[in-house]
């Protein structure tokens, strides 16, 4: 063990991927739920880890992206999203670290949306010199699944109905309209347990993350990439919810069912040839609305056009990130 990270652990993970190869796809789910009475909700779905399958129970309540949206003053769907693009980067840090013999004091990313970029900033504690710190912060924008599905772009299938029609080719094309800035403080805990904060005047209560128990967690909280998945669908069902009610008048419930496939054999340099990004993401909006096929049809495509987690997964928008060695406190 070392900074509480199981690394004998993770060498179990490498030799039964290169062995198995079925071991590395982690198929994660996610669904999020927009009321007009009971607010906006995501939970995550049952995981399959390798062979194995994991039905874990997560859920946060979440502010509405519609100003007038009811549900309580928490977090919004892209602090979910950030929340789940800094865990990763953190994660994958300190593990990094961790197998080269590296002792952490600390390890924090400050992360933001301004509307078109994602601005970031890693401080961490205990490092010895700039030289390790770079190299670290190298190994996340290379290895870290979330940051780099992050910077290049990863299609999101988009299917609506009865049936789960795919829809039309270019629903979205370009940068969603302006919305809410959003940032939050991501700090590393112990071991693969970390908790976020929205950077808000009242953050309010942190959301706990963790690895599941197959990557040496203890399933404290939802995993980074459940966090991504979480954001995406909650965005979703939210402007479903406001762009319905803009073209029909009415105030409808919505449930947004999103999927997607981590390959942690490149996460973890098991398998040279591995994709390192999400792979296989799916987003997918039953027919509950009891709209009929056109306006379903102009409500899905006004949603997922205004979806600025969307935009992040999908479109690669701008990225900055720097790095800070903090000094170690005196004794």
């Amino acid at each position: 063990m070392r900074n509480s990270f199981n690394t004998a652990g993770f060498s179990e993970v490498v030799h039964e991927i290169r062995n198995d190869p079925a071991e590395a796809a982690f198929l994660y789910s996610a669904e999020a739920c927009s009321s007009p009475y009971r607010g906006l909700s995501a939970k995550i779905g049952p995981a399959l880890f390798g062979t194995v399958k994991s039905a874990r129970r997560f859920s946060v309540e979440l502010r509405d992206v519609a100003p007038d949206g009811p549900g309580p003053d928490g977090p919004l769907p892209m602090h979910l999203a950030l929340t789940g693009i800094a865990s990763c980067a953190l994660t994958t840090l300190v593990g990094g670290g961790s197998a080269q013999s590296v002792v952490f004091e600390s390890a924090d990313m400050d992360i933001a949306w301004d509307g078109g970029a994602v601005t970031s900033r890693i401080d961490v504690g205990g490092v010895p010199d700039d030289a390790t710190v770079a190299e670290l912060v190298g190994q996340v924008e290379r290895f870290s699944p979330n940051y780099t599905t992050l910077t290049r772009p990863v299609p999101v299938a988009l299917r609506y109905g009865p049936d789960a029609a795919p829809a039309s080719a270019g629903t979205a094309e370009g940068a969603p309209p302006t919305g809410r800035p959003a940032a939050c403080r991501v700090r590393w805990i112990s071991g693969t347990q970390l908790a976020s904060a929205p950077l808000d005047p009242e953050p309010g209560e942190e959301l706990r993350v963790d690895a599941p128990k197959q990557l040496t967690g203890v399933d404290w909280g939802p995993n980074p990439q459940e966090y991504l998945l979480m954001g995406l669908a909650a965005d979703v069902a939210s402007h479903l919810g406001r762009c319905a009610r803009e073209l029909t008048g009415r105030a409808l419930p919505w449930r947004v069912v999103v999927r997607g496939t981590e390959d942690v054999g490149g996460l973890l340099q098991a398998d040279p040839s591995a994709v390192v990004q999400l792979q296989d993401m799916r987003c997918t909006v039953p027919d509950a609305s009891g709209l009929s096929g056109a306006e379903l049809e102009k409500a899905v495509a006004a949603a997922w056009a205004a979806s600025e987690v969307r935009y992040l997964i999908e479109a690669a928008p701008a990225v900055r990130l720097s790095s800070h060695r903090v000094e170690s406190c005196p004794a």
